[in-house]
């Protein structure tokens, strides 16, 4: 049985996703959890500084770090994670392209050629199974209680793999899945990554209805993908708007805080102008407002 947590009502979930990735970025993200500027933390079982990601979580008590309600002033917030001890728990960041797989599965590692692979019916769905099982027992076995689930490119609302993920949320009792529900917008933004996000959008809503037909708890809308690695305070502002016209819903706003150092600006150059630094800064002060 799936122990769904009560959200409450007008609930704003700020999530930094690519923990494990860097040490770099895991020195920007425990200090945001530290601080209680952010929600959770979505940890990469294959992320090269996995390892130092979990000694970092686990040797200090980092409370709030998963699914918890935000209501409407982010001042009041701050005070009421600072004031709330809750239980420690973790999301997952499924990755199937980029990083090294724990199976010994040899996938595409660009996500468009992942894709048209998938598309092409020349990804086996049973591999991938494997592969995301593995990635939630090496978390669960190092001692990190999971909450939430969503995924690198997100490839797990593609049809085929949102069933393994939801079977998986059932088995290990994962009560979130992030779907993608960006409203659109002319305005800022990469015209290829809003026809990406039209496309994510169109699969989030098929997503949606396997998520909560399982019983299992999703996200109503999102930001943070078209300025995903840019996020400005026109996103924190959207994510606000959004939370005000939709009390009742449950809005989810992606982050990518770090540090920044050589070796990750090289080896992830093919991201695009990421500015993991500029994201630390804007979720460290925009609480104080």
């Amino acid at each position: 049985m799936i122990v769904s947590r009560n959200l409450g009502i007008g609930n704003l979930r700020i999530i930094a996703d690519d923990l494990g990735l860097n040490k770099s970025i895991n020195d920007g993200i425990i200090f945001l959890l530290k601080g209680a500027k952010i929600d959770g933390a979505s940890l990469m079982a294959n992320g090269p500084a996995f390892d130092d990601a979990v000694h970092r979580c686990l040797e200090v008590e980092l409370p709030n770090i998963g699914v918890h309600p935000v209501r409407s002033s982010l001042a009041e917030v701050q005070r009421t994670r600072a004031l709330s001890a809750s239980e420690t728990s973790y999301g997952i960041h499924l990755v199937l392209v980029e990083e090294r797989p724990i199976t010994q599965t040899v996938f595409p590692k660009n996500h468009r050629i992942f894709f048209i692979k998938y598309i092409l019916g020349l990804i086996s769905l049973k591999k991938v199974e494997a592969e995301l099982r593995a990635q939630l027992n090496k978390c669960i076995q190092a001692g990190i209680k999971l909450s939430f689930i969503n995924s690198h490119q997100h490839l797990h609302l593609l049809p085929g793999i949102t069933e393994i993920v939801v079977k998986l949320a059932k088995e290990r009792q994962i009560p979130y899945i992030r779907i993608v529900n960006e409203p659109f917008s002319f305005l800022g933004g990469k015209l290829f990554r809003k026809l990406q996000l039209l496309f994510l959008n169109f699969l989030s809503a098929i997503a949606k209805r396997k998520v909560r037909k399982a019983g299992l708890v999703c996200n109503d809308f999102s930001v943070g993908f078209v300025n995903a690695g840019n996020l400005s305070d026109r996103d924190i502002k959207s994510a606000k708007e959004l939370l005000k016209k939709y009390p009742d819903k449950i809005i989810e706003l992606g982050c990518h805080p770090g540090h920044e150092n050589d070796e990750l600006r090289k080896k992830y150059k093919n991201w695009g102008n990421y500015n993991w630094e500029e994201e630390l800064t804007l979720l460290n002060e925009s609480h104080a407002q």
